[in-house]
């Protein structure tokens, strides 16, 4: 059996096992469903190509496929480092590249911030690379953790249509109008040129907002969202975005991901809260009434 042909073997025994639910949009795009797997048909969409160009991988006859489309398959089924090794051995017949990690250093206060908060919480730079993030972030946005962009997952990915609810008039327009206007406050920023040329040359929709859109948005700060989350099927789930930067550099983005429909301070703690929270984002929030001060139930 060649090389080829094993990569087959190897693609359908990881989608076998995959729990759809935990793609995010998922069920919304193809309805629920009970059984784990997904179809040959399913990756075609979720990745971005046709049925048939996605069985013609399987079955070992497309030569060489791009490093970003194996990147995609990595991330919907949620492939490990050896998997992830093994499928670009299989269908490249080399070994990954690296993925890009900041070198940044984060002052340990800062991650200390970032890991104790139960939602979703990260640090990113002036381009938008992320520095850190916690626990929290990983279970909701698991693209994190393999090393993305944040402008260049929201704005090319396929999956980032899939999980934010109206993508280009709720996201894609804001975040293009926040990179437009950083790309011309910073004109001597190498990898913020970089970040918008790769968006520009990935997605034509994208380099379409970037270049002829007149949104102008300066930051998220307190905007409300809809998206979908892992695990939770079709539902939808609102979120406010709250933003800061330390005051020593102000060249990073402390972004907290708060449910919308968290209780005000107001309210009482007992059984209001308890309600309250678990209408929040579950895979976070909903676990925060059972932890403790120290260590949040969702870590």
């Amino acid at each position: 059996m060649s090389r080829k042909q094993r990569l087959g073997d190897f693609l359908r025994d990881w989608r076998a096992p995959r729990d759809p639910n935990q793609v995010p949009g998922f069920t919304a795009k193809f309805g629920h469903r009970d059984r784990l797997g997904i179809t040959q048909a399913e990756m075609a969409v979720l990745t971005g190509v046709t049925e048939g160009w996605y069985r013609r991988l399987e079955s070992g006859r497309i030569e060489r496929p791009k490093t970003e489309w194996l990147e995609r398959i990595v991330r919907i089924l949620d492939l490990d480092e050896a998997q992830r090794h093994t499928l670009f051995v299989y269908a490249r017949g080399q070994v990954p590249p690296p993925l890009y990690r900041p070198t940044g250093a984060v002052d340990p206060s800062t991650s200390a911030l970032i890991q104790v908060q139960p939602w979703p919480a990260y640090l990113s730079d002036s381009a938008w690379d992320v520095l850190l993030y916690n626990a929290a972030c990983e279970k909701d946005w698991p693209w994190m953790k393999h090393g993305i962009n944040v402008m260049i997952w929201a704005l090319t990915y396929p999956e980032a249509r899939l999980q934010l609810i109206n993508w280009e008039e709720d996201w894609a327009k804001p975040m293009a109008s926040q990179l437009r206007l950083a790309a011309a406050e910073q004109p001597e920023n190498r990898r913020l040129t970089e970040v918008v040329a790769e968006i520009k040359e990935r997605d034509r929709v994208a380099a379409r907002l970037l270049t002829d859109d007149l949104t102008t948005v300066t930051h998220p700060d307190g905007d409300r969202r809809w998206l979908y989350l892992p695990g939770h099927g079709d539902e939808e789930f609102e979120v406010t975005f709250r933003c800061f930067a330390p005051l020593s550099d102000r060249t990073q983005r402390l972004m907290l991901v708060v449910p919308s429909d968290y209780p005000v301070a107001t309210e009482p703690a007992a059984s209001g809260y308890a309600a309250a929270a678990s209408r929040a984002m579950p895979s976070t929030s909903s676990n925060v009434v059972d932890g403790t001060s120290g260590t949040p139930a969702s870590w």
